[in-house]
């Protein structure tokens, strides 16, 4: 949460922050400042100490109003045009400018803790202006891990966006007829028309935006033998078919608040195959029984290996272990959701650190089989003290 932020600082031995950034599309400017700009502005922070906004004039009123940083201040506060003026040249200058701004306010001596994807060119000028500048991983997305009432509130509506429009697009797979070659057909116009992964995914976009979700990344609806690629999205000309998994998984984002849910169901129209049975079987199980084992402090590895040990012994390959495998388990268990759709903690084989409570995390167990498909399910949970709160509320069912 934002107010571990200067407990996070201290223990890496950081005396103050510094962002420069827009925050339409940088989660953590957005987290800090819980305002939306679509130009760079500068966020700076001492050590237990209010942080402050420098904002371009245009923005000033709207910032002072909408970010959650009382000390809102503007470029013309600090000579913005005289410093840009004197450089050479002018996106050289705006670099000059941020290293005045950090100078006066922040000090040539503090050591000054940077993001870690903090651009290379204006760490080289800040330095040059003889700033103490360390970039360094995971300090605003350790705080970003565990979320508040709010961002879970956020994220639970989200969630129900995502429910109703997977549930309606099940429907329509559902309510399809069988035409040749087992390719699902559904009215158009009065019309009998092939069902494709274009219609599905139009059909998503347009449920996300009735409830104010946008689809920014390109939701995957596969089907068949090609849904063995966990992030084979399906070509918009891909027609969907009778007897083989559908994997639907899809991650809605407010377009208000900016946080994302995400979820997935595989489901077959018509019979699965008994290998697709025993597939979807497995990964229930797996799903369940991590789920029931999630809690305050569990190592992220320790749940995947849970997970690759059920799988394993229902006679399916992982990639425990490093293993290279073409059928199986082939990715983690699961990842944090919030600001970003995949964001830390993580459930993998590498991520030896404990969840926490209130971390927002999916359990996406997985198989696939490169002749017959995939079939994922994935939950979006709550960590709690003793145990996880499945935010997810659809039934799972395979077939339909």
């Amino acid at each position: 949460m934002r107010d571990d932020l200067d407990k996070i600082l201290a223990e890496r031995g950081a005396e103050a922050l510094l962002l420069y950034s827009e925050s339409f599309k940088n989660p953590n400017m957005y987290y800090l400042t819980r305002f939306l700009a679509p130009d760079p502005f500068i966020y700076l922070k001492r050590l237990n100490e209010p942080p402050t906004a420098v904002v371009d004039p245009m923005e000033f009123s709207r910032a002072q109003k909408e970010s959650t940083v009382r000390d809102v201040r503007s470029y013309v506060d600090y000579n913005y045009v005289e410093v840009i003026k004197a450089a050479e040249d002018p996106r050289l200058g705006v670099l000059k400018f941020l290293a005045s701004v950090a100078t006066k306010e922040l000090g040539k001596r503090t050591l000054i803790s940077v993001p870690s994807n903090f651009p290379s060119m204006a760490t080289d000028v800040l330095r040059g202006e003889g700033l103490t500048i360390r970039p360094m991983f995971n300090v605003i997305e350790k705080a970003r891990e565990t979320k508040g009432p709010e961002e879970i509130k956020e994220i639970k509506e989200v969630q129900k966006v995502a429910e109703k429009a997977i549930s309606k697009a099940i429907d329509l797979i559902a309510n399809c007829a069988v035409g040749p070659n087992g390719t699902l057909t559904h009215k158009v116009d009065g019309k009998r028309k092939p069902l494709t992964v274009a219609y599905v995914r139009a059909a998503l976009a347009h449920l996300f935006l009735d409830g104010w979700c946008s689809a920014e990344e390109e939701l995957v609806v596969a089907c068949g033998p090609a849904s063995a690629d966990p992030h084979y999205h399906g070509n918009p000309e891909d027609r969907l078919k009778a007897d083989q998994p559908i994997v639907l998984d899809i991650y809605p984002r407010s377009i208000r608040k900016r946080y994302w849910s995400d979820m997935t169901r595989t489901v077959v129209k018509g019979r699965a195959s008994e290998k697709v049975r025993g597939m979807f079987n497995a990964v229930l199980e797996a799903k369940d029984t991590c789920i029931d084992a999630l809690h305050d402090g569990v190592m992220g590895s320790d749940m995947f290996n849970l997970c690759c040990d059920i799988l394993e012994r229902a006679g399916y390959a992982t990639v425990r272990g490093g293993k290279k495998i073409d059928r199986g388990f082939t990715h983690s268990l699961g990842h944090g959701v919030g600001l970003e759709v995949h964001e830390s903690p993580t459930m993998s084989e590498l991520y030896r650190f404990p969840l926490n409570e209130n971390s927002v995390v999916t359990v996406e167990p997985g198989l696939y089989d490169p002749k017959v498909g995939g079939v994922r399910v994935e939950d979006i949970v709550v960590v709690t003290k003793k145990g996880c709160i499945d935010l997810t509320k659809l039934l799972t069912y395979l077939e339909i």
